[in-house]
């Protein structure tokens, strides 16, 4: 199996830190479409040239029945993987909604692109293009209007610890997985991954505000420690474009596994 970054396909703070830099040069948030990123400008990926050209483009299109669609197309000859991430236009409207959808189903997509790129570097290629004939025909997922609205409003009701991710049809893990991947890791805790990460949160959550919430956790002061957490989750909702509830859901997640323990 090629080896990239140690642990990406069995811990998920690695995979975030190899395939998170294809996501952010992917520009969503910023509306940029139709430039090509190509994995073989990120030095950390270049052994997945052994499989071939890989490039990602995100493209903007009318699609009156559709929000998103996932497109791949592997050239045998010239060994090319050429995928599409393409968004409604509708998706590109300023406004809250509309900006926190074309996030969540963008980072969706992306995550289909690395069901892909996981299934490469676990199967051969003749394998890998039978799974391609087989289930994706070129156009690998496609969000319907109705399943997007149920999407945006699947990440807007959360609870807290809600394990209802691996239940919803667009956030559980066969819904990405192609079956001949080599792959530990469970894609619903990708997609949570790439939209909202413990690498992001420490990228907020600043030495000052580590040692304020201590200090009040220390005094038994758990609602002032939770106004500045939920402070920071707040914050990045805006910034990068989540659903508030999502953002302070995933907060708590990120705090349970991690700050709780670094913090002690």
């Amino acid at each position: 199996m090629i080896k990239l970054i140690p642990g990406f396909n069995t811990d998920l703070e690695s995979a975030v830190t190899c395939f998170r830099p294809i996501l952010q040069r992917l520009k969503i948030r910023q509306g940029i479409t139709g430039f090509p990123v190509f994995l073989s400008t990120f030095p950390h990926l270049w052994n997945l040239n052994k499989t071939g050209i890989w490039v990602i483009t995100v493209l903007k299109a009318k699609m009156p029945d559709s929000r998103a669609k996932f497109v791949s197309q592997y050239h045998k000859e010239s060994k090319v993987m050429e995928c599409y991430i393409i968004l409604s236009d509708i998706c590109y409207i300023n406004a809250k909604v509309p900006n926190e959808i074309r996030k969540a189903i963008g980072v969706h997509e992306f995550c289909h692109f690395l069901a892909l790129i996981y299934a490469s570097c676990s199967a051969s290629e003749e394998t890998l293009q039978e799974k391609l004939k087989e289930r994706l025909s070129k156009t690998i997922d496609e969000l319907t209007n109705d399943q997007v609205i149920k999407f945006y409003q699947f990440l807007d009701q959360l609870g807290p610890l809600s394990d209802d991710f691996s239940t919803f049809e667009q956030t559980r893990d066969d819904h990405f997985r192609l079956k001949c991947e080599n792959l530990d890791l469970i894609y619903t805790d990708l997609f949570r991954g790439f939209l909202l990460s413990h690498q992001m949160f420490d990228e907020f959550f600043s030495k000052e505000d580590k040692q304020r919430f201590q200090t009040l956790l220390r005094k038994g002061d758990a609602q002032g420690a939770y106004a500045i957490y939920s402070g920071i989750a707040k914050r990045i909702s805006q910034e990068k474009w989540l659903t508030e509830k999502f953002a302070t859901n995933q907060a708590i997640n990120i705090l349970t596994k991690y700050y709780i323990s670094e913090l002690k």
